[in-house]
């Protein structure tokens, strides 16, 4: 059997990777069949080899591959051959994966998949799209996981939840909803129970943010910035925390070019997990010159407010906006930082 779980939703990707895990985990054993392999790096030989491998001690065998259905967007049509005659990679992966044993469960999990791969493999796959959630869709989703948990929203405190923390973090909101049902103890949750506990919540808006700026999404950070108004969160902290994270994004970038690796960069930094990957992911495709630009931007803004020119707030609305104008292709030279391998 072969799946296909693809699109910018991870977590719930990852969910529907538990839940076939869950149907394939008969006797217990399957944790000593399972193989994981990255799809960025791996050859059709390998990939056979993992999936024609014998099951020990249990009934099925599962092959999880991550980056693999983006990567072989490059490798043209089905049938097309290289100069020596050779099958593409295309080929090659496709006849190994819909020519699996009865066995064996092949997963690729992607935040992208080519249409030329899905195209190939056709409806020989079960393929699943994970968009990100919005609206009416991301509520009745925070409404099943709340009731999953024996919880209940009243109402109004599912939109002040979904306000406070969008699709974009869905693992968040779950871990959020979680933590509410818990406090709840079997009562409907309130929105003043979501204020309670939204201190979480806050820092995941701070995340949003400046996300949104680095990757010049200027409409979507004005967005959170105008919710995060709402809670009164003070304009010289926000602008302290862009301040922080480009800070962050030019010494991880200088350490990326000399080489060092990402523990080395988490103890420069004091990050690691998820905060120091997203560093080091943005520092490596963030425009060298850009970067240096937006950090004097921040401080001239800085020196803009406290000097009395411009007022707190609106300085920040406009540093968003420049900031991520800065961010766009268009301000991009050619010569970047390259991430290390985890």
């Amino acid at each position: 059997m072969l799946y296909l779980l693809y699109g910018p939703d991870q977590f719930r990707a990852r969910e529907e990777l538990r839940a076939i895990r869950g149907s394939l985990d008969r006797d217990g054993n399957l944790a000593h069949n399972t193989v994981r392999l990255d799809g960025k790096t791996v050859t059709a030989p390998e990939l056979r080899a993992a999936c024609h491998t014998a099951s020990f001690f249990a009934e099925s065998r599962l092959v999880i591959v991550e980056g693999l259905m983006s990567r072989l967007g490059a490798g043209g049509r089905r049938g097309r051959r290289g100069r020596s005659g050779a099958p593409s990679d295309l080929d090659e992966f496709v006849d190994v994966l819909t020519s699996l044993p009865a066995t064996t469960t092949a997963v690729l999990l992607d935040e992208h998949a080519a249409a030329g791969f899905l195209e190939a493999v056709g409806d020989r796959a079960t393929a699943r799209q994970f968009t990100i959630l919005r609206g009416a869709e991301l509520r009745a989703w925070a409404a099943a996981r709340a009731r999953s948990q024996g919880a209940s929203f009243a109402p109004g405190a599912l939109d002040r939840l979904a306000s406070l923390i969008d699709g974009h973090h869905l693992g968040e909101l779950a871990s959020e909803i979680d933590k509410l049902a818990t406090y709840a103890q079997g009562r409907q949750i309130t929105a003043e129970d979501v204020d309670e506990l939204a201190s979480a919540a806050v820092q995941y808006q701070f995340w949003d943010l400046t996300d949104a700026v680095i990757e010049g999404r200027a409409d979507r950070a004005l967005g959170v910035l105008q919710r995060m108004d709402a809670r009164d969160q003070p304009p010289q902290l926000l602008s302290y925390m862009l301040v922080r994270q480009y800070r962050h994004l030019l010494l991880a970038q200088a350490m990326l070019r000399e080489g060092l690796g990402a523990p080395q960069i988490g103890a420069q930094l004091g990050l690691r997990d998820f905060p120091l990957r997203k560093v080091i992911e943005q520092a490596s495709r963030y425009p060298a010159d850009g970067l240096e630009r937006a950090y004097r931007r921040l401080l001239e803004s800085d020196v803009a407010v406290k000097t009395g020119v411009l007022e707190a707030d609106a300085a920040l609305e406009m540093l968003i906006v420049e900031l991520a104008e800065l961010a766009k292709p268009a301000h991009a030279p050619a010569r970047r930082a390259t991430a290390p391998r985890a």
